[in-house]
């Protein structure tokens, strides 16, 4: 039966236009391809603790190519199941990518022609077309493997029990194991509890139901709008392929999948990323925000554990040396771990202790030792302790300013220490740097406050006091007449609460006053008797701080307030 014409193969193109619009913009699931060559998608992705693989091959060659049926996926919160890992596709594998808004589609990139002959016999007598083959050695260190993964189909449901019946399986060979296919070896992509392989027609919405998620027929509501549906119709739940092994022997594994009956209707397996793992134990050292040191008092690190075998308890032994003391540099540190059965995974976390001491770099070093079927094995670790400099902060404590003269000012703060990465608040809300322009109406505070990379943030505030310059009052007529009675010169509002201190031409005081209420009238403060006519020398001084920042000379510099008038009757 042909399953395609050139009407459809119009609509696929269409198809293909909108899924890239929709990966573009908001998809939930996305593939990388191209970008590694195969065998560095089955090191960096596949691969987990306790084998090493070599000889890595993608359809009986070299694996050290980049092909479009290859790379690497992300589907976190999607119905896949599987978080992230490698994905294997009979074409393109982006045709994974939700929404699912085609009944059937094809995505190039295929191998036309390109079969397996153990796939081969598990549709027998349709054959393959489009194979796509992984296969590598690899030495487990405990008595088992195993892998997690999901198998989808196009093919789904419109081609279930019919000849087109897209196959899958991961081929195990290798000392102990005896099986029907080539190199006497077993697929371990079956039906849990039994020797039945995954496929088409064996796991969807009537056989084994319940391993089947049935995902939309590419256009009803919600798959068809859904970025966190796959593309494909149809997928397995999250399945597991496991086995019995002898540790440190060789053992191959060839993961295969491949079109059946004709070349159209693409189909895909998900191998969950770093799922291929032997019973043993990972360890990885890191530091909690990203950095390449861990700083005292500052920013934490980890020992992250990692097993593969969550059947029974698992406990880790290990001894933490170093030049760093245990319980003093940084919290106290066991030397046991022991990850409960049904957990993968355990963290140990490393705080360093913020000290007034000047320390060279010191080193945290944790050898880890657990027991693998052939003896006791050891991994090792390390961290780097160094000092952190705190962050300090330093603004005027005060700014004298005259928008009307000096314009907008820049204010700034002399800042440093601390670890990237930072970031600036001001009050007025500014937040690119440790500087803001700032022109105010009248006298206010602002407050710069930083935070880096520790979260701790620092903060100091200034005064920016809008002083603009004393004008000289040329002529003081305190005649009782209602006009310039008494002394205030223009801008004297500007400096509350000012001292005011009135010399004669003889340099004698004939008036002075604290917190000066603008009510001199010329008469002589002690005596209380009027002044004669003539010329007085004054000095104003503000109850505020009386420097301003310089912005031009970057340096305080005291203003001068001081003035001469002459009083007339």
């Amino acid at each position: 039966m042909k399953k395609y014409s050139e009407m459809t193969l119009y609509k696929y193109s269409t198809v293909l236009i909108a899924l890239l619009l929709s990966s573009v913009l908001f998809a939930q699931i996305t593939v990388t391809s191209n970008t590694m060559t195969v065998e560095q998608y089955v090191q960096n992705v596949l691969v987990g603790a306790g084998v090493t693989i070599s000889n890595v091959q993608y359809n009986g060659g070299s694996a050290n190519v980049t092909v479009s049926q290859v790379g690497a996926f992300s589907a976190t919160n999607s119905t896949i199941g599987i978080n992230n890992g490698l994905v294997m596709a009979t074409g393109d594998a982006q045709l994974v990518v939700g929404p699912n808004n085609s009944g059937s589609t094809t995505l190039g990139g295929g191998n036309m022609g390109q079969n397996d002959v153990d796939l081969d016999v598990i549709v027998n007598p349709n054959g393959t077309n489009d194979a796509c083959v992984i296969e590598f050695d690899f030495i487990p260190i405990g008595d088992s493997v195993k892998f997690n993964y999901v198998f989808g189909s196009e093919e789904y449901l419109e081609w279930v029990n019919s000849s087109f019946n897209d196959v899958f399986g991961f081929f195990l060979s290798g000392p102990g194991i005896t099986g029907s296919y080539s190199n006497n070896a077993v697929n371990i992509a079956t039906i849990p509890g039994t020797n039945t392989a995954v496929s088409i027609n064996n796991v969807n919405n009537v056989s084994n139901s319940s391993y089947y998620i049935d995902n939309g027929d590419g256009f009803s509501a919600p798959q068809n709008t859904d970025p966190t549906v796959t593309q494909l119709d149809g997928i397995t739940v999250v399945l597991e392929a496991a086995y019995a092994v002898q540790c440190n022997q060789t053992y191959h594994i060839k993961l295969a999948i491949a079109d059946a009956g004709d070349t159209s209707f693409d189909s895909g397996v998900f191998l969950e990323g770093g799922s291929f793992s032997s019973a043993g134990v990972s360890v990885e050292a890191g530091i909690a925000n990203g950095d390449t040191l861990l700083y005292e008092g500052c920013n934490s690190a980890y020992f992250a554990f990692a097993i593969s075998d969550t059947t029974q308890d698992f406990t880790v032994q290990f001894d933490v040396v170093g030049s760093a003391t245990n319980g003093v540099d940084y919290n106290q540190i066991p030397d046991s771990l022991t990850i409960p059965a049904g957990v993968s995974s355990d963290t140990i976390f490393v705080n360093p202790t913020l000290d007034t001491l000047n320390d060279p770099n010191e080193d945290v070093t944790i050898y880890i030792y657990y027991e693998t079927c052939s003896g006791w094995d050891t991994l090792i670790a390390s961290l780097t302790i160094t000092d952190y400099v705190p962050l300090y902060l330093t603004l005027p404590d005060s700014v004298n300013i005259c928008p009307e003269l000096d314009g907008p000012f820049l204010l700034e703060g002399d800042w440093g220490g601390g670890l990237q990465p930072y970031s600036f608040s001001w009050s007025d809300g500014s937040s690119t740097s440790n500087s803001t322009s700032v022109a105010p109406f009248a006298t206010q505070d602002y407050y710069l406050s930083i935070t880096d990379g520790c979260g701790d943030p620092i903060s100091d505030t200034t005064t920016v006091w809008v002083q603009c310059p004393l004008e000289e009052i040329n002529i003081f007529t305190p005649n009782g007449d209602g006009n310039n009675d008494y002394f205030i010169p223009v801008n004297l509002d500007d400096y509350p609460n000012p001292t005011i201190v009135v010399f004669n031409r003889w340099g004698k005081i004939v008036y002075e006053m604290e917190n000066y209420q603008y009510d001199w009238d010329g008469t002589n403060y002690k005596t209380g008797n009027e002044l004669n006519d003539g010329v007085y020398f004054y000095v104003v001084t503000p109850n505020s701080v009386k420097y301003e920042y310089n912005k031009h000379k970057k340096e305080e510099v005291r203003r001068t307030i001081s003035g001469y008038v002459h009083l007339i009757r």
